[in-house]
């Protein structure tokens, strides 16, 4: 009777200390709960094509979005809204906001961004808890053990700092990437563009052509029939007649296909830029002069796929001593406090130390190696490529400027020759006949000499693709920022 009543004042005093530990452990509990309030939430973003159609079809060159977009960057280019006409510089904001591609590289930004939150964060204790009964205890003791214990991992030889460095040279480099898309966007919009005015050049000069060879028909078939013209002539003019007529149509498809193509560098429906005015005169300025050798290198050295590939190495040098660390084994500490059948106990463990028995990391270390070895040679492969396009675009620019100039001496002897028929017409000293087929050789200079030049700005888009700086804003210095929308 009397170990009854001793074993049920323990157990109550038992019930008492877990009471008081309880309340102990009630207000970290809570804590913990109420911090739950802050815990993000997953945010439901339904995707469907009907949507994306939708709102692909209802974009336009006029939307306040893109007005938005322009002021928030551009200011200057969104004083006039919108613009009276739209040339390579305001389509290319249009471009920057628009295209898929670009929208795709700065979601991957974000991504990179977001790991390096990741890579900053610090690993999270663990909660221990352990609680249990013995069926069989000694007389006088409490059948009941619970406790309470931390894990608390400590990351050691810097890894976290050598984290954060890979994840934040990668970040860099994926901004880098975002520069070099737009640019390339760019690129691709004044190659449609230029595509568009030759197109558009040529249609109007084959369109004069073709008027041109139908009425010297007309003529040599009014001689052939008083005799004064030969059959054969007659023929070899509708044979020029019918060749014009093949290259009018080319060019007039040539002009909506580059349409067509403007439009999806934009990132619209072709039928977007059917009221658009475009300024394309940019095309017919007098040959650029090339930059100097020194902004030539600091362009060279500055292009985004270069620095995106020194970001890149960097990284790996961040990886590398990252695993260098990892031979270094991390610390758990596990604080606790136990309560084992009526014994207090307070614990101090130092567990879950590696030991480096069997391997020193000595594989990731050579493989992070390699991969920085790789990366040092991308970059040395991007300058050599930066300058081996930079070597070639120059050669083609000087090749096709003297041609143009070759071209307009031509175009100015035959302008010449025409204003010199032209008065002899006048006088009646030769006839319509002959007026007209000095103004076809005329023409056909025109025609020869835009496609010299035509040539000539496909050199220039090279030029300025290798450099990635457009050649009229050598002297300004102006750089953008795609990065954001």
């Amino acid at each position: 009777m009397k170990a009854a009543t001793t074993a049920s004042t323990e157990w109550r005093r038992a019930a008492l200390r877990i009471l008081a530990f309880a309340r102990r452990l009630l207000p970290p509990v809570v804590g913990l709960l109420l911090t739950a309030c802050a815990f993000d939430r997953y945010d439901p973003r339904p995707l469907s094509t009907a949507s994306v159609a939708d709102a692909y079809t209802a974009r336009s060159l006029q939307s306040p979005e893109l007005h938005e977009f322009i002021q928030r960057h551009y200011p200057r280019a969104a004083e006039v809204w919108p613009p009276n006409q739209w040339d390579l510089e305001s389509l290319t904001l249009a471009a920057l906001y628009f295209n898929p591609e670009l929208e795709v590289s700065r979601s991957r930004l974000a991504t990179t961004e977001a790991a390096v939150t990741t890579a900053a964060q610090r690993p999270n204790p663990t909660l221990q808890l352990p609680f249990q009964r013995t069926l069989n205890p000694k007389g006088g003791d409490s059948p009941w053990t619970l406790g309470i214990a931390l894990d608390i991992p400590i990351e050691t030889a810097g890894k976290r700092g050598y984290r954060i460095d890979e994840a934040t040279h990668l970040s860099s480099a994926a901004r880098f990437q975002v520069a070099n898309i737009a640019w390339g966007v760019r690129n691709q919009l004044r190659s449609q563009l230029l595509n568009l005015w030759f197109a558009s050049e040529r249609t109007q000069l084959l369109q004069q052509q073709l008027e041109l060879d139908q009425r010297t028909v007309a003529m040599l078939e009014r001689r052939l029939a008083v005799g004064d013209a030969s059959p054969w002539e007659v023929n070899q003019q509708r044979l020029m007649v019918m060749q014009a007529q093949t290259d009018l149509l080319a060019a007039q498809r040539q002009a909506i296909a580059a349409r067509v193509q403007v439009a999806a560098v934009l990132g619209l429906r072709a039928s977007a830029l059917d009221t658009v005015d475009l300024d394309l005169t940019e095309f017919v300025q007098a040959y650029p002069a090339l930059p100097s050798q020194t902004i030539r290198l600091q362009a060279l050295l500055n292009r985004a796929d270069v620095q995106a590939g020194l970001a890149q190495y960097e990284a790996s040098q961040a990886a590398l001593q990252l695993e260098v660390a990892k031979q270094y084994p991390n610390i758990h500490l596990g604080p606790g406090y136990t309560f084992d059948q009526g014994a207090r106990k307070l614990g101090f463990d130092f567990a879950g130390l590696v030991l480096p028995v069997f391997n020193r990391n000595e594989g990731p270390i050579a493989e992070a190696r390699s991969r920085r070895l790789e990366a040092e040679a991308r970059v040395k492969q991007l300058e050599a490529q930066a300058f081996s396009e930079t070597d070639g675009a120059i050669a083609a620019y000087q090749v096709t400027r003297d041609i143009v100039r070759q071209n307009e001496a031509q175009l100015a002897v035959q302008s010449r020759q025409l204003a010199a028929t032209r008065r002899s017409f006048d006088i009646g000293q030769v006839d319509r006949l002959a007026l007209t087929l000095a103004g076809r050789t005329e023409l056909a200079a025109r025609i020869a000499l835009g496609d010299a030049t035509f040539q000539m700005q496909q050199a220039v888009g090279r030029l300025e693709d290798a450099m990635q700086r457009p050649l009229t804003a050598q002297a300004t210095g102006e750089h953008t920022n795609p990065e954001r929308k």
